[in-house]
Parts: structure tokens; sequence; C-alpha cells
């Protein structure tokens, strides 16, 4: 649908990949005049496999409404920890959480990079990448192409990762996602707002996302288990309540979490979203994180004038500063959660309403996961503490 084809074979930054994080990275940098190609490998709109929850700090980095991309959003959100028989709510003025088809908000942030005045090229491959010092190149299978600088946004299992050698620093944790039709009549509480359930699923968790004529309803595993998910979702349907399904289309992926790396620059080759895998380790939510990631790549070629050394040492600068802690943060909060459904309950009970409020303030915008503590280490010795002997006193660690 989209596709602009130009004689032009040289362009001042290349992106691979037209999902959030490369088409931000994309209107970025064309805002500012760069002249970007961006190459992607599938037709649009493209079937994403994917629960469509757009958290509402994405408006704080990108410079634009959503409307056209959004179905409903939702200023409620209810968790519940089913083993515990616990139940959350929060609350805000403003949405917490806008609904919307993957399809639907590829394209329309692609769109928008195309107004800004990116070259975009659908149905390009890349097959090769080669660096030197001077310049990137890359072979499609319908062309060559060359720039100065290479933002990767394509995926965990994309060419990018694979020329820097980096497919083990990526864990892939399981879940399923279905698209569910479902009687409005007799579910019609279902769709009044987002829900997060824990207890389905050891050491995961499943939610229902209430599109505009459907339901997203999936279960993640966040830890590496053995876990039948298919298993798991059918009790959740249970739970839930859904034994009259008009439609469904179900499907298996994967969500690429970063491992551990110290760089995302290398040279002139930036990575950025699932490449990175910057999830979050709380809630496995990554469109965030792809688009904020597009941003500071962006930010570090148009600020650093092109200077590969400098772009390189500023761009793992400022996605450290900006993601990387706070997702190292989110990590201590979610091997809390997600590593004994016994301390979870513990934690849930004591301090559920507050921990649910906190991030809500997350999705919204308005704290951070390195706001939550002083000394990371009270997490540590939190986790130690029940282990030990959950009878005792708990301190509070927020």
């Amino acid at each position: 649908m989209i596709n602009t084809i130009l004689n032009r074979k040289y362009f001042d930054v290349i992106v691979i990949g037209a999902g959030p994080a490369g088409a931000s990275a994309a209107f970025f940098l064309a805002s500012k005049g760069v002249k970007v190609l961006i190459l992607e490998k599938k037709k649009f709109p493209r079937h994403k496999i994917c629960g469509g929850g757009v958290v509402s700090r994405i408006k704080k980095i990108l410079p634009f409404s959503f409307e056209n991309a959004v179905e409903k959003e939702f200023y409620t959100v209810d968790i519940f920890d089913q083993s515990a028989r616990l139940h959350f709510k929060t609350t805000r003025s403003e949405p917490i959480i806008m609904m919307s088809m993957r399809s639907d908000l590829d394209l329309f942030l692609l769109s928008k990079a195309l107004e800004a005045g990116a070259v975009i090229k659908l149905e390009y491959e890349a097959k090769e990448i080669v660096q030197s010092d001077e310049r990137i190149e890359i072979s499609s299978n319908r062309g060559n192409f060359s720039g100065e600088f290479l933002i990767a946004a394509d995926g965990a299992t994309g060419i990018s990762s694979k020329f820097l050698g980096l497919k083990d620093n990526i864990i892939r944790l399981p879940a399923i996602e279905a698209e569910v039709e479902i009687d409005g009549e007799n579910y019609s509480k279902l769709f009044e707002s987002p829900r997060f359930d824990f207890g389905i699923i050891d050491k995961g968790y499943a939610w229902v996302f209430p599109k505009r004529d459907h339901l997203s309803i999936g279960v993640a595993l966040m830890k590496k288990d053995k876990v039948n998910l298919n298993e798991a979702y059918r009790k959740y349907l249970s739970l839930l309540g859904l034994t009259k399904i008009i439609h469904s289309e179900k499907s298996g992926y994967t969500i690429p979490m970063l491992r551990q790396t110290k760089n995302f620059g290398f040279g002139r080759l930036l990575l950025t979203g699932d490449a990175a895998g910057l999830a979050d380790p709380v809630t496995a939510e990554g469109i965030s994180g792809s688009v904020f990631s597009g941003y500071l790549a962006a930010k570090a070629i148009i600020e650093k004038r092109f200077d590969v050394r400098f772009v390189r040492d500023f761009y793992n600068l400022i996605i450290h500063e900006n993601i990387i802690k706070e997702n190292r943060y989110a990590r201590i909060i979610s091997n809390l959660i997600y590593s004994s459904p016994q301390v979870r309950a513990i934690i849930f009970k004591l301090y559920g309403q507050r921990l649910s409020e906190i991030i809500t303030d997350i999705f919204t915008g308005e704290k951070k996961y390195s706001s939550l503590m002083t000394d990371p280490t009270n997490y540590y010795k939190l986790l130690k503490y029940m282990l030990e002997d959950k009878n005792k006193r708990v301190c509070n660690p927020f």
C-alpha cells in the first residue's frame, strides 16, 4: 500500500524494519531533513501478533495524536491474583492504555515517517550488511543501498543481530495471543476495562485487552520454565466464563528480552526495539520501548552530527540512562513477582494496591522504575527475607 520507489541508492541513514522502532526513528530523522530509507521485507498493512496495548507514556515521545490508530482508550485497569483471590483497580483522569490492532498502529506510524519525508521500500528484504570506515552497505533481494548509518529495527531474529553475532544476548519468552469474538451482550463486562491476571500460570500472567468488537486474550511466561501454554490459555478462558466463542484466531509467538549487553551502538549500526530486546521485564510491553529507542537513535545521529565515534558513544550513553537502567530496576521487581507464586502472593497481600498504582504511573509516564527505590538491594533483601521466614515481619520496600 505504501511504497516510495526512487532511484537514489545512497542515503544518510538506512533503517531496516518498519515497525514502531524503525518508523519512529525514520520520522524523527526525516523531520530534521535527514535523507532516510526504510527497508521492510513485508507488505503493509501486515498482520502482527501482539496484544496491541499501547501504554500512554508513548504520548510523551511522539508529537502527534494517535486517534487514527486507536480503537479504544481506557482510564481504568484491573489487576487480579487468582491464587491469592485478590483484586486491585487503578483509575486515572487520562488514558492509561490505548488499544490498537498492530496492523493499524504500524501502518499509522509508517505513514507519519512517509509524511516527514522518509523513503519507504516495501518487500525489500535485507540479505547482507557490510560495514566499513566510510559507509555501511546493504544488499537486498531487490537492489543494493549504502548510507552513513544503519538503524537496526528488524527484530531479535533479523539480519542485524545475526551480523553482530548477538543471538545469544536475547531471551525469547513464549506467549499465546488470540483475537476472540464473543457475544457482547452476555459478556459485556469483559469490555469495560483491560485486566491482568496472575496465578493463572506460574512465572507469568494472563491478560484481556478489549478492542472495538472483540477481545485480545493471552498468556505469557516471564521466566524460562516448562509450561503448557495452551493448557494455561484454556484454563484462563474457563476462568473468564468464555464457553460460547463466536470466532477465535490464536497464535503463538515469543517476546524478545535482553539478557545482557553493554553496547547498542556498533560503529555505524545502532540497535533498537526488539533487535535490542527492550521489552519491559515486568509487563513484557515493548511498543513504547521500541518507539523510545527509535527516538534516541535519531537523537544521537542528529546531535552528534554524523560523527561515527560520537554517535556510537552518545547512543550507548542515552539508551543506558533512559531504558536499560530502568529495565534493570524493573528486572528486580520482575524477579520478585515471577520467581515464586508464594512470594508474589505475600507481596500482593501487603503492597498489591500500592504496587498497582506505581505500575500505572509508570504506564502513564508519571514515574520510573528507578524512582521506586533508593537502594536496589532492598528488593533482594526483601526476597531473601520472605524465603527464609514467611511468618516474620516484612518491611515496606516502597
